[in-house]
């Protein structure tokens, strides 16, 4: 086991109620993208499924953490799709919030992408490639310090922080218009969004470092492991038969609702500690095959995530 796996496992407390419960009712805000905006709808279909959790969701685009504590300044309501699940959402008021979720940069890092190319040995301290093409340089670790430190200063609660772990740039290895791709080219983007990199020890050593500049907080800074679940379920279940078209909408990737659905799981399962109930999807376009293997699928999800939730 790695260093860094038994670091993240050692600062794995969950939320709780005062009765030491995990808690079921979730008010959420989130530092977000396009990798993220289309989870919360899909959460919601999961409570309602479960018939005892609630989750409330707001958010902004991009990370830019409020400066001061009335978030409704700062924070917009998230777009829903026009059909399939749900059009609205209860607002989420800054002082009740039990969940922030922080995306890093959409699509392009880990490994980040420079105006020289891919960095071959990206770290926590790298750059975000939309600001250095403007000729500016940050780091996610420092992003993310001031966004909890922000939060900290600003509410009379203790949030949780969940760092989620985003996947990789399709590049040239998916059709840019459809997603379509050949298993060969799906293979490589699978290993480019794990392994290759260093990609997911990246997210580990990123909340190893936040958790080391907001000690306070450490043991509500978690990691959400989307990208290293995620390709698992598409190597190792019954949605190995998948192809990339079938997950993906084009190349940078966006997804299909079956993608939606899968990243909703992993969220799921790793903030409220079980496995994900089986929710109604008519209206949606969930892969027939996704479905048909939901329970098993469900269950090496919550396997998967289970170290990073204490279990």
């Amino acid at each position: 086991m790695s260093a860094a796996l038994v670091s993240l496992m050692a600062f794995s407390s969950l939320p709780t109620d005062a009765n030491g419960e995990v808690q079921q009712r979730r008010a959420t805000g989130a530092y977000m993208n396009s990798l993220y905006d289309r989870i919360p709808p899909m959460m919601k279909l999961l409570t309602e499924a479960n018939g005892e959790q609630f989750f409330a969701a707001q958010g902004s685009y991009g990370v830019q953490p409020p400066a001061a504590p009335n978030w409704d300044q700062n924070w917009t309501r998230f777009g829903v799709p026009s059909t399939g699940a749900g059009n609205s959402w209860p607002a989420v008021d800054r002082a009740n919030v039990t969940d922030i979720f922080m995306v890093t940069d959409n699509f392009s890092g880990p490994p980040a992408y420079t105006s020289q190319g891919p960095d071959p040995d990206p770290s926590v301290g790298g750059p975000i490639p939309w600001r250095v093409a403007e000729g500016q340089s940050t780091v996610w670790a420092g992003m993310f310090t001031v966004v909890v430190s922000s939060h900290e200063e600003n509410t009379s609660g203790q949030p949780n922080y969940w760092i989620y772990e985003g996947w990789s740039d399709g590049g040239k290895l998916f059709d840019e218009a459809t997603g379509a791709g050949s298993s060969r080219d799906f293979a490589a983007w699978r290993e480019r969004t794990t392994t290759q990199f260093n990609y997911t020890g990246w997210f580990d050593n990123l909340v190893k470092r936040v958790r080391e500049n907001v000690p306070d907080a450490a043991s509500r800074i978690k990691l959400i492991p989307v990208a290293r679940t995620m390709v698992s379920v598409m190597e190792n279940t019954p949605a190995s038969t998948l192809s990339a078209d079938d997950w993906f909408a084009d190349d940078a990737p966006h997804g299909h609702d079956t993608l939606h659905l899968l990243a909703a799981m992993i969220v799921y399962s790793t903030i409220f500690e079980e496995t994900a109930p089986r929710p109604d999807v008519s209206g949606l376009d969930v892969n027939g095959v996704f479905m048909d293997n939901y329970d098993e699928i469900a269950s090496h999800v919550f396997e998967v995530v289970t170290p990073y939730i204490g279990s």
